[in-house]
C-alpha cells in the first residue's frame, strides 16, 4: 500500500474519533472553553485528555497551588525524569506524563477553563486564541527544561594551550604573560544559535509537519518542516552570540614557570572569571632548542666549548656560557671535562640545582702556515734556550748529558 494512501487512511480514522469524542462532550454539558481544551489535547496526543486532579496529582500540587509553585515542581520533576538523568526504563514516560500534565493546568488557568457559562462567540475566539498561546508557552518552556536538565552546569572551564620556552628559562624559571581567546558554547540557546519562540512556526503553523503532493496531486505525504525541526515551534537567531551557537573570550594572564620544567611538564593555572565563565589554564611545555646547552636524558646539562690549544697547554682562564651567563673557568692541560656545581638543571621543579659539565675542544692552528712554523720555531727555540740554562729543568739536565754521550761516542769512534 502507498504511503499517500496510507495518510488518507489513518487521517480518516483519526477524524471519526475525534468526532465522536467532541459529540460525548457536547452531550455531557460541557463549556464551550473546555470543550475547545479537550479537543485540542485529543488532537495533540491521538487520546482522551488529563484529567485535571489527575494532572495535578502528576505533579505532586494541590490545586490551591500558585503559579511559581507549578513551574518550579514541573522544573524539579523534568530536571529528575529526563532520559539522558535518569536510566529507568520508563523515564521517557514520565517525561510526556509531566509535560502533558503542566500543559493541561496552564491552558485552564491561562484560558479560565472554570468558567460555567457560555460566552458569545467574539469572547470564545479570544479565549481560543489565549489558550493557543499558553499552548505554546508551555511546549517552549518545556523545551527550555529540557535543554537546562541535559546541560549541567560546569563551575568552570579549562582551557589548554602549549607554551614555548628557552632552555634558560625552563632551568631558571620565568615568569610570562600570557594572551589568547577562548571559544564556549553560549549558554543563552546552549550551541544552537536559535531560541524557540512561544508561537507557532510560520511555515507549517505549530503543526511540525508540512504536506508534500503525490499521486497526481490528489494524495499527498507529510514530511517534517525544515524551519521548526518537526517540534512546530518558531526559531529566531540567538541575539547574544548572534545565531553562531558559541562565544569567544578573551583572557590575559601573568603566569609565573617555576625553575626545573621539563618539556611535557603541565602546569595548571587556578581558573579566573571572565565575564559568565571560569577559566582555568593548562599549560602544556615545549623546550625550545638551543645552540650548544644539551639537557641529557638524565636532567644533567652539558655543553661543548672549544678552546685555544695553546691556551689549553698553558692552563689559561676562559670564558664558558652558563644559564645564568658568562662565566670564566681555568684550564687544564691534564683535563677535558669539567664540573661546574651547582651550575646546571633543577632534578626537579622547584628543586635545587645540579652540576653543568662542560667537555673543551682544544683547537690548534694549521700546521702548514708560514707564520705559525716560524713562531712555532721561535717558540722552541727560546724555549730550549731556557730549559738547558736551567739546571733543576729535567729537559736541561737531559741536554747535557745527551751532549756528553754524543761526544764519547765520536772519540771511540775516532779511535
Amino acid at each position: 500500500m502507498g504511503s499517500g494512501v496510507l495518510s488518507v487512511m489513518v487521517f480518516f480514522r483519526g477524524e471519526v474519533e475525534h468526532r465522536r469524542y467532541c459529540y460525548r462532550l457536547c452531550c455531557t454539558g460541557v463549556s464551550r472553553p473546555q470543550r475547545h481544551f479537550a479537543t485540542m489535547a485529543f488532537s495533540e496526543t491521538g487520546h482522551a485528555p488529563m484529567d485535571t486532579q489527575e494532572a495535578y496529582a502528576e505533579l505532586g500540587l494541590d490545586p490551591s497551588a500558585s503559579d511559581a509553585q507549578l513551574k518550579a515542581s514541573w522544573r524539579r520533576l523534568v530536571a529528575t525524569w529526563h532520559p539522558d538523568r535518569n536510566a529507568a526504563t520508563d523515564a521517557g514516560r514520565r517525561m510526556q506524563s509531566i509535560n502533558k500534565a503542566y500543559q493541561h493546568i496552564r491552558q485552564l488557568r491561562d484560558g479560565d477553563g472554570d468558567a460555567d457559562s457560555e460566552s458569545d462567540s467574539d469572547s470564545a475566539a479570544s479565549t481560543s486564541a489565549s489558550s493557543d498561546e499558553s499552548k505554546a508557552q508551555a511546549k517552549a518552556e518545556a523545551a527550555q527544561a529540557e535543554t537546562e536538565a541535559t546541560d549541567t552546569d560546569a563551575p568552570g572551564k579549562t582551557h589548554v594551550r602549549k607554551v614555548r620556552l628557552s632552555l634558560e628559562d625552563a632551568i631558571l624559571g620565568c615568569t610570562r604573560t600570557l594572551r589568547g581567546h577562548f571559544t564556549h558554547r553560549c549558554g543563552t540557546c546552549v550551541g544552537k544559535g536559535q531560541r524557540v519562540l512561544a508561537q507557532a512556526c510560520s511555515n507549517c503553523h505549530g503543526s511540525g509537519a508540512v504536506h508534500k503532493p503525490a499521486l497526481f496531486g490528489w494524495l499527498w505525504n507529510q514530511e517534517a518542516c525544515a524551519d521548526c525541526g518537526g517540534d512546530g515551534r518558531q526559531r529566531a537567531a540567538c541575539d547574544a552570540c548572534e545565531g553562531k551557537g558559541e562565544k569567544s573570550v578573551a583572557y590575559r594572564r601573568r603566569v609565573r614557570f617555576p625553575a626545573g620544567m621539563r618539556e611535557g611538564h603541565v602546569l595548571s593555572v587556578p581558573s579566573t572569571q571572565h565575564g559568565e565563565l571560569e577559566i582555568g589554564l593548562e599549560l602544556q611545555v615545549e623546550i625550545e632548542p638551543h645552540p650548544f646547552f644539551v639537557l641529557d636524558a638524565e636532567g644533567v646539562l652539558r655543553a661543548e666549548v672549544p678552546v685555544n690549544g695553546y691556551a689549553w697547554m698553558a692552563g689559561r682562564w676562559v670564558d664558558v656560557p652558563t644559564p645564568d651567563g658568562m662565566q670564566q673557568m681555568r684550564l687544564n692541560r691534564d683535563a677535558l671535562v669539567y664540573r661546574l656545581a651547582g651550575q646546571g638543571a633543577p632534578a626537579k621543579p622547584r628543586g635545587p640545582r645540579g652540576d653543568y659539565l662542560v667537555k673543551v675542544l682544544p683547537v690548534f692552528p694549521d700546521p702548514d702556515d708560514a707564520a705559525t712554523v716560524a713562531a712555532l720555531d721561535k717558540l722552541i727555540e727560546t724555549s730550549s734556550r731556557a730549559a738547558v740554562a736551567d739546571d733543576s729543568l729535567p729537559l736541561g739536565e737531559w741536554q747535557r748529558q745527551l751532549k756528553r754521550w754524543n761526544a764519547s761516542h765520536k772519540e771511540r769512534g775516532a779511535a
